[in-house]
């Protein structure tokens, strides 16, 4: 077997940086915040899990809202059942020990970042369904107050996920038992807070799969398709923390992760509500563990959503420094109480969640993508031995491969129809089986040298990899640089203004997202555009000129 990759180069897209997002636990303490400020998260969400669900923002902790359990429907047949709320003695310690959650710590974090780099984090804000009462039609009170308290302590309040997993009947409450409950308090949350800030962006969580207790949620959540921007998807694949019957935890799985991937939303959430970004505000893949093939099988995922930022505006690792998928070796230790806990290792030390991750910010982070097509076979049907996306950032041009497969692999580079033989320098991180496992202190560097010269380019079986192309010839040297283009207001309600930092003649295209072109026309240097079609959802606009080509997403509220 050896694979080809085409590249054309005239074809560019900006990557989106948010794809690179986690979810990240504890803010509190010295240790803590310099874990926080070691990461550089690109995205916090906060709070996060079914916790969100149950979190007092007036005293920072998490506790109970309405009864311990309580009656809902069941079923299309609307039998009633009787639920106690997940993790309520958790809930109950939570409460009676006062722990905080962390937004003070969180708060002088974002105003530190502020302070150092002219901007704070980006936050994915998720909100509890219950806070504002039975009484869909007060306005939120609750929730009107929670943004302000956000803004008077400096933070962006820009996207905002209404609830956490709430199809599951656990993750509701006394006061939001059923569907028709969960929407009505929906509805009332994105009204009040869009008339705080009618750019405000809110989600509605979707199945990812069948759900026994409220079969029809995804069909009842979005009758109608006004009140929410986004669709919250939760994917894990591979080991599920939710239900572990429905795990499947074979090495296959993880090599496949990319399909199972969009099989959760293509099935369930496009299948009601398609014009709609996804937020994949938790995700995961692990196969028995943070082993090779759970680090190739993520590694694959984040080259899928990149190929498919039309979809996926979003996502969030579930998680770096908590016990579930983490980036870090945990131990465990005696508490003075006598009773064995975990907590993260110090020094601390990598998994290859946190290798691959490492790998995979370093390869697309503040990158420009450029298409390209990948002639090799197929693991299995829809999943391809090897992928790789092209990239370039500071003038350099990279290729970051996953090679899948058992074998080594010859990787051949075609640029504009021309075989690349120049010099490269290739690294990689590879493993010499499925179930292997590695960790290595925190600064540790994963990837180890290949080769670095003109000879023939194999992917080691197994592998992670980023190859440089030294002396590669695009024509991507005229790429359209993402600061050179304003487009705003995106979102918007149809009618948005770009403007250029040059002053030639650039021609725009517009398409819908299954590829059909609804506009086009030419403009010097700004130009305000009214979408034609009147229909909501998301666009991708080709921008053409002398200074190259680059294609932008869309969204019309």
């Amino acid at each position: 077997m050896e694979a080809t990759i085409n590249i054309s180069s005239t074809s560019t897209e900006v990557y989106n940086n948010l794809l690179l997002g986690t979810n990240t636990h504890h803010f509190s303490t010295t240790q803590e915040k310099d874990l926080i400020n070691k990461l550089k998260p690109i995205t916090i969400r906060f709070p996060h899990g079914l916790w969100a669900n149950w979190y007092d923002w007036r005293r920072d902790v998490t506790r109970l809202f309405g009864t311990e359990s309580f009656d809902y429907e069941q079923g299309v047949n609307k039998t009633l059942r009787t639920k106690t709320v997940d993790k309520l003695e958790n809930i109950k310690i939570f409460d009676r020990l006062d722990i905080k959650v962390g937004i003070e710590g969180l708060t002088s974090l974002n105003a530190s970042r502020k302070l150092n780099t002219g901007k704070g984090f980006d936050m994915m804000w998720t909100f509890n369904m219950s806070a504002d009462g039975t009484d869909f039609n007060n306005g939120c009170p609750e929730t009107i107050a929670r943004y302000d308290d956000l803004i008077a302590r400096g933070f962006e309040v820009k996207v905002v996920e209404m609830g956490n997993e709430n199809f599951y009947p656990g993750q509701r409450s006394s006061i939001i038992p059923n569907a028709e409950d969960y929407i009505a308090r929906a509805k009332s949350m994105s009204a009040a807070l869009k008339a705080k800030d009618p750019n405000i962006r809110v989600s509605i969580p979707l199945l990812r799969r069948d759900n026994w207790a409220n079969p029809n949620w995804n069909t009842d959540l979005t009758q109608d398709l006004t009140y929410f921007d986004a669709v919250t998807v939760h994917t894990y694949v591979g080991s599920d923390p939710d239900d572990a019957n429905a795990s499947d935890e074979a090495y296959g799985t993880a090599l496949t992760a990319r399909k199972h991937l969009g099989n959760s939303i293509y099935d369930y959430a496009h299948q009601v509500a398609p014009n709609k970004p996804i937020w994949l505000t938790e995700w995961g893949v692990k196969s028995g563990g943070p082993n090779a093939v759970s680090a190739l099988g993520m590694a694959d995922c984040y080259i899928f959503m990149s190929e498919n930022q039309d979809i996926f505006e979003r996502a969030n690792w579930f998680s770096v420094n908590g016990q579930l998928n983490s980036h870090y070796v945990w131990e465990t230790y005696i508490s003075p109480s006598g009773v064995e806990r975990p907590r993260i290792k110090y020094p601390l030390e990598k998994t290859l969640f946190g290798s691959a991750y490492e790998i995979i910010r370093l390869a697309l982070e503040n990158t420009t993508l450029i298409e390209s097509d990948m002639q090799v076979a197929n693991l299995v049907d829809g999943v391809k031995a090897v992928n790789a996306r092209v990239v370039t950032k500071d003038g350099k041009t990279s290729v970051f491969v996953v090679n899948l497969s058992n074998q080594d692999v010859p990787f051949n580079i075609n640029i504009d129809g021309v075989a690349y033989t120049d010099a490269a320098i290739h690294k990689a991180m590879s493993f010499s089986s499925m179930d292997e496992e590695r960790t290595m202190g925190i600064d540790v560097d994963p990837l180890t040298l290949i080769g670095d010269g003109n000879e023939n380019i194999t992917l080691p079986k197994f592998s992670i990899n980023i190859i440089e192309l030294s002396n590669a010839s695009l024509s991507t040297s005229k790429i359209v640089k993402q600061d050179e283009i304003s487009i705003y207001p995106n979102p918007n309600r149809g009618t948005f203004n770009i403007k250029l930092s040059h002053g030639e003649e650039v021609q725009y295209h517009i398409y819908s997202i299954n590829g059909i072109e609804i506009q086009k026309g030419n403009f010097v240097s700004s130009k305000e555009i009214r979408l034609k079609n009147n229909q909501t959802g998301i666009f991708l606009m080709q921008l053409k000129g002398s200074q190259g080509t680059s294609t932008h997403k869309i969204v019309v509220n």
